[in-house]
């Protein structure tokens, strides 16, 4: 067991930055696949975690919105 809970609370943190009241919507998998990629960054992950990571972004729907 852990004698610190500073690693949970970091993912928590994280987390807490992603889904904001503007990004409430975001599915498990798409929330799952960021904090991946804010946590690891793109070239530690390997190629099927990008793989699966680019497929979720890949399957997601236009939006009507121009940024």
């Amino acid at each position: 067991m852990p004698s610190s809970t500073a690693s949970v609370e970091r993912l928590f943190s994280l987390m807490n930055n992603l889904c904001t009241t503007n990004r409430n919507r975001l599915s498990q998998d798409t929330l799952t696949a960021l904090m991946m990629l804010s946590r690891e960054g793109c070239r530690q992950l390997s190629d099927d975690q990008t793989s699966k990571i680019v497929e979720i972004f890949k399957k997601m729907k236009e939006r009507d919105i121009a940024l």
